[in-house]
């Protein structure tokens, strides 16, 4: 071989070795890093409790990068939150943050933090803690929305209702965007799912049924009526017209959802048409007061079929020959809203009627309530019981008299009075009738109930034990009545009467000196803030009907209240019936509120008004308080100022 190609091959050789790969030989593991890779690999497969064990022996490991540091208290923090492991949880998500302080811009981190916090510190520091969060304007949006939420859930799992939607209000408030104000509507919304109706049934009472249509009241009833109508579908009837209205009117962010579950239900179930029979007296005596309530009926209906719910109203004129035959043909309607008279009532009673149909009658008192038929007006208890309640609870009376006609209805009332202020705990002390027809013996009886010895001598008239006297007649005679009292210097009295003063009160027709301490209760407020009321006004105005009335919200609470109550069970089971009365949420009342107990008595949450000779209004306790001491100090003065002079006569005629 030439020496040439000795070179040639020698220099192939150095290229290849050149070219080949070199072997690279490992640096010995040390063992922390060996069991970081361990760790690692259990804490990819969610294996949380080998994790835990692992990273808290690396945690005691020496020598540890700031890197793995953080990964280390990381790992263990999450580990040992999943294995409800808190007391480890609580130091080392401590840790973690102090070693990475962009953890605490999570609300991961948070969660987790706040609710080791709870388990092992308590829930008053758990409740502070999401409380500041929520309040905290230097944290983001993310986090103290989802705080409140937490928040939310923290006080409903306690029934302090009234905190949690304060909380959700707030925060809903303070929302920049569209997306924020729907992320929390999505989130309470999944929260409130997670309930049962067993849980949900309980926040009812507080919830503010004025507010239904924002948030976050609009999502508790939104879900409170899914859930009903996906335990019982045969509520659908009741369901539809809260479920649709709301679905409209609501204020979600993004409606559409909301439409959508109501046309898929619609399609499931099918329209439902509600079919309500008025029983009116429309050509008599009473005919101004049925008139009144059919307009109100008649807004109620248009504003039902303008939000998309099919009802049918129809009327039967009870001054009409043939009324009882008609409303016998009118087989679809179940639910009947009145009559107005009693006589009317008893016919529908002895023909049998009150069997087939049910009846929510618009008259004071029923024999058999709650089983013969139902109430939709208030009770003779129910106007004393509120002036009884006002007077003893702000006034601090404690004694009472009773003045009344002698008749069925004065003595009815009578009797009523007595067993509301033995209820209450206080007197009736004074108890005394008088013939209605014959004002020319009212002076002589009076006298006698004030127990007037001389009625020449004023200085014997002392005032009597009662602070007030409830007089069940009419305005038209109460006015030739309360006078006699005045007569004998008794003007510090405060008088007392039922619905009927509040109903026939015109203004101009009263003696301002005789009425400025009266007091009567009735079920419609002029101004009451009410949205039923706002509604009922809006509606008239916009159809130019006048100013409403009694009367006119009587029929348009009606209306709405008996086009949400779904299929009721015939009156023969009138059990079933009370009981669903009794659970009954409607709450959008232009008029007073009327509520159910379980054996179908109606009570109505009146107003307590005061009279002048210029106004019907509510009554300031205060103002009469004050009125009251004042004519009993000036009597007190006045009969002093009589005595002296009586005595100084005396002495002058003595030699």
């Amino acid at each position: 071989m030439s020496s040439t190609r000795i070179l040639v091959l020698l220099l192939c050789l150095f290229l290849l070795s050149a070219c080949a790969e070199k072997r690279i030989i490992p640096e010995p593991v040390s063992p922390e890093t060996a069991l970081m890779s361990e760790a690692g690999r259990y804490w990819d497969m969610e294996d949380y409790s080998t994790s835990q064990k692992l990273y808290r022996t690396l945690s005691l490991q020496p020598d540890l990068t700031p890197r793995q540091q953080a990964i280390v208290w990381e790992r263990l923090g999450i580990s040992a939150f999943h294995n409800r492991d808190f007391k480890t949880a609580l130091p080392a998500l401590k840790k973690w943050a102090e070693l990475v302080p962009r953890a605490g811009q999570f609300w991961l981190w948070h969660q987790m933090y706040s609710l080791s916090l709870k388990e092992t510190l308590g829930e008053d520091i758990y409740l502070e803690y999401i409380s500041s969060l929520s309040q905290d304007i230097m944290l983001s949006f993310e986090i103290r929305k989802n705080a409140v939420l937490a928040l939310a859930e923290f006080y409903f799992e306690r029934e302090n209702y009234h905190e949690a939607m304060s909380a959700l209000e707030r925060i809903y408030a303070q929302a920049g965007t569209d997306a924020q104000m729907e992320y929390l509507e999505k989130g309470f919304h999944e929260y409130l799912s997670r309930l049962s109706l067993e849980q949900l049934n309980p926040a009812v009472p507080f919830m503010d049924q004025e507010k239904i249509n924002y948030f976050p009241s609009n999502i508790f009833f939104w879900t409170l009526y899914s859930r009903q109508l996906e335990d019982d579908p045969s509520m659908w009837k009741t369901l539809w017209p809260r479920l649709s209205t709301l679905s409209r009117q609501g204020m979600f962010i993004d409606p559409n959802p909301y439409i959508m579950d109501v046309e898929m239900w619609l399609e499931k179930f099918g329209t439902p048409v509600t079919e309500i029979a008025l029983l009116l007296p429309l050509s008599g005596q009473f005919s101004s007061t049925g008139w009144k309530i059919l307009r109100g009926a008649g807004v109620a209906h248009w504003e039902m079929l303008r939000n998309g719910l099919k009802i049918n109203v129809r009327t039967i004129n009870t001054d009409d020959e043939g009324w009882l035959s008609r409303l016998k043909e009118m087989e679809s309607a179940a639910i009947v809203g009145g009559p107005v008279s009693r006589d009317v009532w008893e016919k529908i009673t002895s023909s049998g009627l009150n069997s087939d149909k049910i009846f929510f009658t618009f008259l004071p008192s029923i024999n058999d309530e709650g089983i013969s038929g139902w109430r939709f007006f208030a009770s003779p208890r129910d106007q004393v019981r509120a002036m009884i309640d006002r007077s003893v609870n702000e006034l601090g009376f404690t004694d009472f008299a009773v003045f009344y006609p002698e008749d069925d209805f004065g003595r009815s009332y009578a009797q009523v009075f007595w067993e509301e202020a033995t209820r209450k705990g206080v007197r009736v002390s004074g108890l005394q009738s008088y013939p209605g027809n014959e004002p020319e013996r009212w002076n002589n009886i009076v006298a006698s109930f004030l127990g007037v010895e001389d009625m020449n001598s004023p200085n014997k008239n002392p005032s009597p034990e009662f602070q007030a006297v409830f007089i069940p007649d009419s305005l038209s005679r109460v006015k030739g009545l309360i006078p006699q009292f005045f007569y004998f210097d008794q003007n510090q009295l405060v008088f007392m009467g039922p619905m009927l003063w509040s109903q026939a009160y015109s203004p101009g027709t009263l003696e301002q000196q005789y009425f400025s301490l009266t007091m009567t209760s009735g079920a419609w407020l002029d101004d009451n803030p009410s949205s039923g009321s706002g509604k009922l006004k809006s509606r008239l105005n916009e159809t130019i009907q006048g100013e409403p009335d009694f009367w006119v919200a009587l029929g348009y609470d009606f209306v709405k209240f008996a086009s949400g109550l779904g299929d009721l069970p015939s009156p023969g089971h009138y059990e079933l019936i009370n009981e669903q009365l009794a659970k009954a949420d409607f709450r959008d009342w232009s008029m007073a509120p009327i509520w159910w107990n379980d054996q179908g008595e109606a009570f109505q949450d009146l107003y307590v008004f005061q009279m002048s000779r210029s106004s019907l209004s509510l009554a300031d306790m205060d103002y009469l308080n004050s009125l009251v001491l004042i004519r009993e100090a000036r009597k007190a003065q006045w009969i002093e100022t009589f005595m002296e002079k009586e005595k100084k006569l005396k002495n002058i005629d003595q030699p």
